[in-house]
């Protein structure tokens, strides 16, 4: 009989890695490598595949934070800004329960706008998920900001792929988990990735990525579609910008600085507004990310995947936290905040807003609702009716209310009940965090999201629109419950 010591060596390919057993009975392995370290000549390259070994690793502690500027949310929510952060920071992290094998396997990418995070971060906790639930949890690092997102090719070709560095270490970590899961007691052929804001661009970009084909099976995409990444043009523009402002002339006199240095010359940029909030997506150029994700969307690149998607109710007016006039500031420059009216030329913003208005007053309401649905909702749901064509999605609107009536359902309020932990609100509902949790467990064990706390929940398509709202009042399932806006701002996203 295997002892508790045995049980928490595991043996890959790439080393044995030693983990422990924490206070809720749950294994964890911590701050596994799972590409070369991205430093020195491999710096702005693409992730470096490991060479097999026959170590013994300790995998008790996270590894480095990416390096990021910190976008603290709020009091309750995890700086990551602070001394642990290092260009060495290609890392995973797993947790079990119990024994067995081939449990369901989820594959946690966090947000941050591309620019920070680190799934170290407390409120993504592993133990907590599987202390709850019977599957494995993997949480995975990826490079961010001018690391991991700077398009330096069109100046130098050595650094062809450097404007999506950061998805390309996601798809080197999955890789990683597909082929060394099942040595943890996962399923590799039952692989469900999920994230939220920049991670659920990313797994939507990650569905529609050649590459990627086959690594996982199925995806949840909270808040952040096909709509937000960027063209090779503009993200071209922004490198050559960069260099100037940094003071050096090409890509070779970058290399020689510290990650210090760059991270202060990328802090100045970024308070000299040289930079945006898109500034560094990723950039699509149609190598190793199509050139146009939502054509390559409609036309099945994601076929064979299945999808539970949707968005909160008020997803801008988190934005409000880093000042009221948020939607002032949206209204005088809306292309340096919206994705959407940034790319569509063929009408300005305020054409795009005044035919949305139809009958309706200017009022600031109603401009809210326009821009929650233009960026966020709309192209969630023209996502999901792309890809019924091809599988089953299943898509969803989170309208649970933050306990700060000026957010009311904001962008990343449901993080507190993905993982039941406090994010936006410190009191949030933990019932309704049960119901959150096992509607995604459900969808990732077997394709379907039904569970015992939630009414039937019918598949999503252009013929039979049916989304299930999300709220510890009752979970509601509705028919065309946004077609208005579905119809009158979907040109946006297809002309």
């Amino acid at each position: 009989m295997a002892t508790r010591e045995e049980n928490l060596n595991v043996k890959t390919r790439y080393g044995t890695f030693n983990g422990f057993l924490d206070e809720k009975g749950v294994k964890n392995w911590l701050g596994i490598p799972f590409a070369q370290p991205p430093v020195g000549n491999l710096r702005w390259q693409a992730p470096q595949p490991l060479q097999p070994s026959n170590k013994t690793f300790d995998a008790k502690k996270f590894g480095f934070a990416p390096i990021q500027e910190g976008i603290k949310i709020d009091k309750f929510s995890e700086d990551t800004s602070g001394d642990y952060q290092s260009e060495d920071c290609l890392t995973l992290n797993i947790w079990k329960r119990g024994e067995g094998k081939n449990k369901p396997v989820m594959v946690w990418i966090y947000g941050g706008a591309f620019l920070s995070g680190a799934a170290q971060e407390p409120a993504y906790n592993g133990s907590n998920f599987v202390s709850a639930h019977d599957v494995i949890f993997v949480s995975i690092n990826y490079r961010l900001n001018i690391f991991g997102f700077m398009n330096f090719g069109a100046i130098d070709k050595n650094f062809e792929d450097s404007g999506y560095l950061g998805i390309k270490d996601q798809f080197a970590a999955l890789k990683w988990i597909k082929e060394n899961i099942s040595e943890f007691g996962g399923d590799p052929e039952n692989i469900t990735i999920f994230g939220e804001s920049a991670g659920s661009m990313s797994i939507f970009l990650l569905s529609v990525a050649p590459a990627a084909k086959n690594l996982f099976q199925k995806v949840i995409g909270q808040s952040g579609a096909l709509g937000f990444y960027n063209t090779p043009e503009n993200s071209a523009q922004l490198a050559e910008k960069f260099i100037e402002f940094s003071g050096t002339k090409k890509i070779s006199d970058l290399m020689k600085k510290s990650s210090d240095e760059l991270k202060n010359i990328y802090k100045k940029a970024t308070e000299d507004r040289k930079t945006n909030l898109m500034d560094l997506f990723p950039t699509c150029d149609g190598k190793f990310l199509p050139e146009n994700p939502f054509k390559a969307l409609k036309n099945g690149a994601a076929r064979g995947i299945k999808f539970l998607t949707g968005t909160t109710a008020d997803e801008w007016r988190t934005f409000l936290l880093g000042g009221e006039n948020f939607f002032e500031i949206f209204r005088a420059e809306p292309k340096k905040l919206s994705p959407a009216m940034q790319r569509y030329t063929a009408k300005t913003p305020e054409e795009i807003y005044k035919s949305w208005l139809k009958n309706r007053d200017d009022t600031e309401e109603n401009f809210i609702d326009f821009v929650n649905n233009l960026d966020w909702r709309v192209g969630q749901e023209i996502c999901a009716e792309y890809q019924s064509n091809f599988d089953d999605v299943y898509l969803y609107l989170f309208s649970q209310q933050s306990e700060n009536e000026t957010f009311r359902s904001c962008h990343a309020l449901d993080l507190s009940y993905t993982f039941d932990a406090p994010y936006i609100d410190q009191n949030y509902d933990r019932n309704f965090a049960k119901v959150i949790r096992a509607t995604w467990v459900a969808f990732a064990t077997n394709g379907n999201p039904d569970n015992e706390f939630i009414p039937h929940w019918e598949k999503y398509s252009a013929e039979n629109r049916q989304t299930m709202e999300l709220n510890s009042k009752g979970c509601t399932l509705h028919k065309d419950l946004n077609m208005e806006n579905l119809n009158s701002l979907r040109y946006v996203y297809e002309d």
